[in-house]
């Protein structure tokens, strides 16, 4: 018993940033693997968990400093098209010296020859095909597919079953919509949007949000992110505009 209890002071503490699904399930498949023990769920939107946790819910930031001690590692449980806010959340708590966990399920699969930046989430049966390089933070959602050699840069989400074709060029902050088809050899800006069942058959401009089959575009999109909530943790101001840098695992 003295052994196991020893073991297991070693796993990572994890704090989930973010309490709704995206953590629900984060904090499940952490339960499943026993790869890291959830210490800290935080979301400053509930005022009470969404779901049970071994971690203590914070909705405060203030509170949450107090908690920083005692975890070592973070999963950023923003999903959705917030991968910019994604993206900064975890620039922050890098900057405070946590570590990123990768989160991958068992059934997921990455072709070795392929390289996933720190903070990603693959969910059941999502597929990295040969030579793909993908950014930091990024999520692939069920059943979703990356043709060989696809580049996608931080913070883009592909939602379930959403397939891209090979050698396709994906921008910072991108999310692909469920069921939408990337053909090959296009470049999808920054920040763009796809969406759901949407067929891409030609290059997309940044920020650009495009819906049906052939895709085309109805509207011009912006960043969602709370800077206020990052500035009051980190005590770093008006430094979020740029380019993520984020360390590896």
């Amino acid at each position: 018993m003295l052994e196991g209890r020893s073991l297991s002071t070693q796993k990572p503490r994890v704090l989930l940033w973010g309490g709704k699904s995206q953590a629900r399930i984060v904090a499940e498949m952490l339960r499943e693997t026993d790869q890291a023990e959830v210490a800290v769920v935080f979301d400053n939107l509930l005022l009470e968990p969404y779901f049970s946790s071994p971690g203590v819910f914070v909705n405060d930031v203030e509170t949450l400093k107090t908690f920083l001690p005692t975890v070592s590692h973070y999963v950023v449980c923003i999903g959705g098209e917030h991968g910019f806010a994604r993206t900064m959340a975890a620039r922050a708590l890098s900057i405070l010296g946590l570590k990123p966990l990768n989160i991958a399920h068992g059934k997921s699969h990455v072709e070795p020859s392929s390289e996933l930046g720190s903070g990603h989430q693959l969910m059941p049966f999502a597929v990295v095909h040969k030579f793909c390089t993908i950014g930091h933070q990024a999520i692939l959602n069920t059943n979703a597919v990356l043709d060989h050699e696809c580049v996608l840069g931080d913070g883009v989400h592909v939602m379930g079953s959403a397939a891209v074709a090979g050698q396709v060029m994906i921008g910072n902050y991108v999310t692909i919509g469920t069921n939408a088809t990337i053909l090959p050899s296009l470049t999808i800006g920054e920040g763009a949007y796809i969406g759901a069942g949407a067929v891409v058959c030609r290059d997309v401009e940044p920020y650009a949000v495009m819906v049906g089959a052939p895709a085309r575009k109805l509207r011009t999109r912006t960043h969602a992110f709370n800077e206020k909530i990052i500035s009051s943790l980190t005590n770093v101001h008006g430094n979020f505009g740029g380019s993520a840098v984020l360390p590896s695992v």
